[in-house]
């Protein structure tokens, strides 16, 4: 009852002035006591692929994303390039469906973004008709004559595109290319200069009568940085704009189509306080704000650096607090050959959520992660999705 009482200024008109005002006005920066959170509970595994994969492309390969359809049931997303999920009455009794709802093409067409394709972030309001923002990958190296360099990492183009379903998550379909495209980068491909583009795609919360979503961006000739997406509807791809300039202003144009300049970027939301974390972004009631969780290097002056994951807070979705340690472990970018195995993809969900999206958070939610088994200091196909509660303090 609190938490609704707390969020239903948002939804108000008086919500919308104020979150207007908010996103204009530099000085909307948390002046109130940091609270903490912390690990409160041991591991548990939630999908074990040596056990529960039906094909070895069933991996957590994005962090968890979970909804509840209009039967009642909670759908967890298992994002590859192959889309997998977990069906169950709730988040602590799910079980594979060996069905997936989405493939990828592997169209070599850079200019039809439909390569590999991971869906990212679902949003639905009756569980019937779902939205999903979908990480889109263009995996040059893949295919035969487009990278020189025959590398995925300097041949990766990347965009954030849109996908639908009409049967409760069954299967997804997108818009023909390119009506598809929500987010890219503003040139054409070019081998050799990646991994460029926009990624990574956070949920998609609602506040004052908009859709937000936090995005990673990398577009060749600024530093790599967290730009803020917002829409009235999710089900039109031209309508999500980009905060820049105190405004939401920014259009992304596919550079195939445009025949101008390249749009202007994004702003970097707060890039020293939350560096290029956008896994995880919820509306958290014990808090009464934004809670983004993500993998990170410490904030601050060099010194020891702590892997593991990170959080910050935020009132407004663009000035956000520094990003504080939420548990330490060994990361993809900072491990040891031999040691621990590494983490990567940390996300928040709270089981009693009164968002059918999942995208509020309260005083104990479960962190879920991806941990990964290496194979002679390598990656494979064997990932693990873990979690373990986390406990709001103060």
């Amino acid at each position: 009852m609190a938490a609704r009482r707390r969020l239903a200024p948002l939804l108000s008109l008086l919500g919308i002035a104020l979150a207007v005002a908010a996103l204009s006005s530099p000085a909307a920066s948390p002046e109130r006591s940091e609270p903490s959170l912390r690990v409160a509970g041991p591991r548990e595994t939630v999908f074990d692929w040596s056990e529960d994969a039906c094909a070895p492309v069933e991996q957590p390969d994005l962090p968890a994303r979970a909804f509840r359809d209009a039967r009642g049931r909670v759908q967890l997303l298992l994002s590859s390039y192959e889309t997998f999920r977990l069906i169950g009455p709730s988040l602590d009794r799910l079980r594979t469906d060996c069905r997936p709802v989405l493939r990828s093409p592997e169209d070599p067409d850079p200019s039809r973004y439909r390569d590999r394709r991971w869906i990212a972030s679902p949003y639905t309001e009756d569980g019937r008709r779902v939205w999903a923002l979908v990480h889109h990958e263009y995996q040059g190296h893949r295919h035969p004559g487009r990278c020189p360099q025959r590398s995925y990492f300097r041949c990766w183009y990347n965009a954030v595109t849109l996908a639908t379903s009409a049967d409760g998550g069954a299967s997804y379909r997108q818009p023909r290319p390119p009506r598809q495209l929500v987010a890219g980068p503003p040139f054409r491909y070019r081998p050799g200069v990646g991994p460029t583009g926009v990624f990574a795609p956070s949920n998609v919360v609602r506040w004052g009568g908009h859709l937000y979503a936090l995005v990673r961006v990398r577009d060749g000739a600024r530093r790599a940085g967290v730009c803020l997406l917002r829409a009235r509807w999710p089900g039109r791809p031209p309508a999500w704009r980009a905060w820049a300039d105190g405004r939401f202003a920014v259009r992304f144009d596919d550079p195939y189509l445009s025949r101008g300049k390249p749009s202007v970027g994004c702003d970097r939301i707060s890039p020293g306080e939350i560096s290029e974390m956008t896994e995880s972004l919820t509306f958290n009631t014990a808090l009464d704000r934004f809670l983004l969780v993500g993998i990170a290097a410490p904030f601050g002056a060099p010194g020891r650096r702590t892997a593991g994951v990170y959080y910050s807070l935020s009132e407004d979705l663009v000035h956000w607090a520094p990003r504080r340690l939420l548990m330490a472990a060994p990361t993809l970018q900072a491990h040891r050959c031999g040691g621990r195995p590494p983490v990567a993809y940390p996300s928040l969900l709270s089981p009693d959520s009164a968002s059918r999206s999942f995208a509020t958070t309260g005083a104990r939610p479960y962190l879920y992660f991806t941990v990964f088994h290496l194979r002679r200091c390598r990656r494979t196909a064997d990932r693990d999705l873990v979690r373990v509660r986390v406990e709001v303090d103060g």
